[in-house]
């Protein structure tokens, strides 16, 4: 018999099993948001350990990039350019912006990209400002890449100085051209400082910043930070001079050297300067004509070494990397190109000579390219038939075979050359070829891309800053400026 309790009973049976049911499901609730989260939170840890990973990977890419760069730069600051981006694992973008703040300094900005997701790109940026020490105290200070039209170069600004023999050699620093002359007549400034800053300055005329009678007279000058060291000309007693040029206005002698011993009559001819030493050419004597002149002290230079060629040194280039000096020397017979060892500067060797023979023409300018193996030989020539006057030769080997010579007329010859991007830039004895451009990029086809009538002819001088030459002259007009073409 069923009660009224019994009714009770299984009611509140009933209710407890709905209670239970409801708990067991919020159990599971409960349990699967536990559950969620902590396998949300696994896959956080772990997407943010990925995370960490990559982006360490992408500093790592970047920073490693801004290196290389940075130790490039201690050994060639010319080649540090522009790396172009690339993604060479599929993965991470890399590349680096080179912009050029002055002739000396360089801003090297590197960049690593990549995507966290889809549309989460991740890009991280390091810069750096790497410096050329050897070209801030005197260097090339020439652009690497000439990017202008020099099938077509075009004359610019010119500077006058009161010597009627003109330019016998200039050396363009920083926005200035140091000038010499040797002049005739009487007491003139022979030493020049021109300011350069604006190559088409107003009416082209080019300002003087200042001058010196040094009463030598000059034949060559090269810049070493605030000090200039020129050639006396003509003398027997003092072969070099040390300039302070630190106040443009007022540049004064600060020492003078004498490198040939009693009765010797050489006198100077041409320099060269690299690594805190003068290499310092003569004319023909009867001692050394190479002279090797320790300047870490620029008001007290001595000669550490010598070396004997038995002909006028008429011009020098220095390969620092290789530790070669390039000689042109004068002589028909004792070879006009000199390739030396000046690894130990207190004892020059001679390594290598090209004679390429033809009596009464010397070697006159020399050129090397920094890109390639191949170096230039310019040569002069006053009497006699016509004959080569450009040679290029391989300078891993300067006695083989040339690759390929350029025969002009007489009286015409190269002086001074420079080479950049496949081009050879070179003054000329030719009244209306002053300047010519030459293509050079195959060196066994050697073929002209451009010139300039320069109205006068060219000396000894030339030299190159950023894109722009600059070129001794006779007579008036001693300082051209010549820029590629627009």
């Amino acid at each position: 018999m069923i009660t009224k309790n019994s009714h009770l009973a299984v009611g509140q049976l009933s209710r407890n099993k709905g209670s239970g049911l409801i708990e067991i499901l919020i159990a599971l609730a409960v349990l699967s948001l536990s559950i969620g989260a902590v396998i949300l939170l696994t896959f956080a840890n772990q997407n943010l350990k990925v995370d960490v990973e990559t982006n360490n990977e992408g500093v790592s890419i970047a920073q490693g990039l801004i290196e290389d760069l940075r130790a490039q730069a201690r050994q060639d600051f010319g080649s540090v350019v522009t790396v172009a981006p690339t993604t060479p694992d599929g993965y991470y973008t890399r590349g680096a912006v080179v912009t050029n703040i002055d002739f000396f300094t360089k801003l090297i900005t590197s960049t690593a990209t990549w995507y966290e997701s889809a549309t989460r790109p991740v890009t991280v940026t390091f810069s750096t400002v790497v410096t050329d020490p050897e070209t801030a105290i005197g260097g090339d200070t020439c652009t690497d890449e000439f990017i202008g039209d020099w099938s077509n170069p075009q004359r610019l600004g010119y500077g006058d100085i009161t010597s009627n023999t003109g330019a016998t050699g200039l050396d363009a620093f920083n926005h200035k051209v140091y000038l010499t002359t040797d002049p005739s007549g009487g007491p003139q400034d022979d030493f020049y400082i021109f300011d350069v800053s604006d190559p088409s300055p107003p009416g082209n005329d080019l300002p003087i910043l200042g001058s010196l009678d040094t009463t030598y007279g000059l034949e060559d000058v090269r810049v070493a930070g605030r000090y200039v060291y020129v050639v006396a000309a003509d003398t027997w007693t003092v072969q070099l001079l040390t300039i302070d040029a630190l106040n443009s206005a007022n540049p004064v002698i600060v020492a003078q050297l004498d490198v040939t011993a009693p009765g010797i009559d050489g006198y100077g001819n041409t320099l060269a300067y690299s690594d805190g030493k003068i290499y310092l050419g003569l004319t023909k004597s009867a001692g050394p004509e190479l002279h090797v002149i320790d300047v870490s002290n620029p008001v007290s230079p001595s000669v550490i070494g010598t070396l004997e060629t038995n002909s006028a040194v008429n011009h020098i280039v220095i390969d620092r990397d290789n530790d070669l000096a390039y000689l042109a020397v004068a002589s028909s017979t004792a070879g006009q190109l000199w390739k030396v060892d000046i690894s130990n500067p207190a004892s020059p060797a001679v390594l290598q000579k090209f004679l390429p023979g033809a009596s009464n023409w010397v070697g006159q300018g020399v050129a090397l390219s920094k890109t390639t193996s191949d170096i230039f030989l310019g040569r002069i020539n006053t009497v006699g038939p016509t004959a080569v006057d450009l040679y290029v030769l391989d300078s891993a080997d300067i006695t083989q075979p040339p690759l390929d010579t350029v025969t002009q007329t007489k009286d015409d010859g190269f002086m001074r050359m420079v080479i950049r991007s496949g081009l050879l830039l070179a003054s000329n004895n030719q009244p209306n070829l002053g300047f010519q451009v030459w293509n050079v990029a195959d060196p066994t086809n050697l073929t002209m891309l451009g010139s300039v009538n320069i109205q006068q002819a060219s000396t000894a001088g030339m030299d190159c800053e950023g894109e722009t030459i600059f070129i001794g002259q006779r007579s008036n007009r001693a300082l051209q400026i010549i820029g590629p073409g627009l």
